[in-house]
């Protein structure tokens, strides 16, 4: 689930995007999530899925162009109220972050860098699969995006050598 706000007051609940005060849940759609400059973005990510009750999937979870407060984590499914028990005073900045299976994880991020940034699950084969989604911020005001930041890791030289881009 992905919740945005213009509004951002981390150390203070009432404006917490997961209050149903006129905000919108953006869970659906095409795997590209647009945002203005300096919205306040809220991620649940969820791990609620197993292939067997023996092959229980770890997920490490990395957002290119931020860092991301880890506001809380626990087990099952998000609620309505799991909200009061996150971290709102010192959470922890991350940039990737590992779910664990049952697991789930509330992240908050502000849309302060234009650009187009990966959000994706840092295991290859997983990646292969498209457990990857994009924010795409302020798009508007990204120019001449040059080909080598358009990759990372040990994609960076696939993509550059075989010409993929």
């Amino acid at each position: 689930m992905i919740y945005s706000t213009k509004e951002h007051k981390l150390n203070k609940l009432a404006s917490h995007p997961f209050h149903s005060n006129g905000l919108t849940s953006l869970s659906l759609g095409s795997g590209v999530y647009m945002f203005q400059y300096d919205q306040v973005v809220d991620v649940i990510l969820q791990n609620a899925n197993v292939l067997s009750d023996i092959a229980n999937e770890i997920h490490p979870w990395h957002l290119h162009g931020h860092d991301f407060w880890v506001l809380g984590y626990g087990e099952g499914k998000f609620k309505v109220g799991d909200e009061r028990k996150f971290n709102l005073k010192n959470p922890p900045l991350k940039n990737t972050i590992v779910i664990f299976p049952y697991g789930l994880i509330a992240l908050r991020f502000k849309a302060d860098n234009p650009g187009v940034w990966a959000f994706h699950c840092h295991i290859k084969p997983h990646l292969r699969m498209e457990m990857s989604i994009v924010f795409a911020e302020v798009i508007h005001k990204v120019n001449n995006i040059f080909k080598q930041a358009r990759t990372c890791g040990v994609l960076k030289n696939m993509f550059m050598n075989n010409k993929h881009n």
